[in-house]
């Protein structure tokens, strides 16, 4: 049993220091843009199309870190010691805010070895974040309490890091010294949006979670924010495919609460034919 505890206080120490690490490494890329390098680095960033507007960031990250961080306390405490899904959960926490702290490190720098470093450890976080979520039994196992509302940050993760995977193949490929010209960007972001909401639908279908989506329509919706008036056919294209998700997770929430219902309603009727 303290051995136990003690892992629980490692891996909360790891997500806190994967946390505050990062923030402590991409300091720089927070500040306004005030250099010619603040100005360099940002325009290298507005030429991957795929990226959402600046704010997107913020408000989402800020998001998922309070779940992750409310998760990452929830677990050390004694009534969830023998909670078998925190227990699955902790290798997939601990290389999951170990590789955001590596991030974190590339993103700070801004020369092309780092871009590619941080491209290509954002894409290596999409299998472990899904881990991870099938590991708290996310969409597999009903549970009550604190643990329902604070493990749908991981959902909320798993799903920006899909949009961010796009983002970071984007970059792989023009870091490679592909889509030089204005057009080519154009044309591989009409043709990656699509595709990133599709594999978001069918990786969604998979873990059987609807909440999985909504940081992908932040994303498109960023993206459709960002391109409004640069790019108007990437902006109609991302707004629309966000709308069609924002409809998909509808539908999808109406289906689990019709079938809530019904459980509800047996259970109810069996109770009382057993009386």
């Amino acid at each position: 049993m303290k051995d136990l505890k003690t892992g629980r206080y490692i891996t909360a120490a790891i997500v806190i220091g994967g946390m505050v690490g990062t923030y402590f490494f991409s300091r720089p890329r927070k500040k306004l843009i005030e250099t010619p390098l603040d100005e360099k680095r940002q325009k290298k960033v507005d030429k991957n199309l795929v990226t959402p507007a600046n704010a997107t960031f913020g408000i989402v990250w800020s998001t998922i870190y309070i779940g992750t961080l409310a998760l990452a306390i929830h677990q050390t405490l004694p009534s969830q010691i023998s909670n078998q899904r925190y227990q699955k959960a902790q290798p997939w926490l601990r290389i999951s805010y170990l590789l955001t702290g590596v991030f974190g490190y590339f993103f700070s720098k801004s020369d092309k070895k780092s871009r590619i470093g941080a491209a290509i450890t954002t894409i290596s976080m999409l299998p472990v974040a899904i881990g991870l979520h099938r590991a708290l039994e996310i969409g597999q196992t009903e549970v009550t309490g604190p643990e329902n509302v604070i493990r749908k940050s991981i959902s909320l993760y798993t799903g920006w890091l899909t949009a961010a995977s796009a983002v970071s193949a984007t970059t792989l490929v023009q870091e490679a010294g592909y889509m030089k010209k204005p057009d080519d960007a154009k044309k591989w972001t009409l043709g990656v949006l699509p595709i990133t909401t599709g594999l978001g639908v069918v990786i969604s279908n998979r873990l059987n979670d609807p909440y999985y989506l909504t940081t992908i329509i932040a994303a498109l919706t960023g993206i459709a924010i960002k391109q409004k008036d640069s790019n108007k056919e990437i902006s109609l294209l991302a707004g629309s495919l966000a709308t069609y998700l924002l409809g998909v997770v509808g539908d999808k929430l109406r289906k689990q609460l019709s079938s809530s219902n019904e459980e509800l309603v047996y259970h109810k009727s069996a109770n009382s034919q057993a009386l």
